[in-house]
């Protein structure tokens, strides 16, 4: 029996950017049960790795068909539930795919990557664009 040990709930999600007019855009998902702005993410499904789990949540929750781009680090943070949960993103680039709501996710909102850091309900959103803005510089933004 093994004693002080606590299970973490792992995630995968994503940073889903598009250029639109010089600009760099993030999609953000509204979450209607939480009634938050988001980035896409959830929880890994068994037989699943990380990366597998990233690509199939954006798609779920944004309709997109993805490539994974540069793992930008994990975020780590504890549920409504006390329970430890530990979820890692990546870059990445729509194929293709569209937008439907759902009964998880009623709108999604492409806004700019710089801007984002203000319409994120909750800090872990923040941690991971501000990672992104850290790897790509806001050279490359304008």
């Amino acid at each position: 029996m093994q004693f002080g040990t606590v299970a973490v709930i792992l995630g995968g999600g994503g940073f889903l950017t598009r250029h639109n007019d010089g600009e760099l855009e993030v999609l953000i998902v509204h979450r209607s049960k939480h009634q938050d702005w988001s980035l896409p993410a959830g929880k890994l499904d068994p037989g699943e790795n990380l990366a597998e789990c990233a690509l199939r949540e954006v798609y779920e929750e944004s309709g997109y068909v993805c490539e994974l781009g540069r793992e930008l680090g994990a975020v780590e943070y504890t549920d409504r539930r006390g329970r430890a949960r530990q979820v890692h993103y990546w870059e990445m680039d729509a194929v293709s795919g569209s937008f439907a709501p759902s009964p998880e996710v009623d709108a999604i909102s492409w806004v700019p990557v710089v801007e984002s850091l203000n319409y994120f309900t909750n800090r872990r959103d923040i941690e991971t664009a501000s990672a992104f803005l850290a790897l790509v510089g806001t050279g490359v933004l304008a």
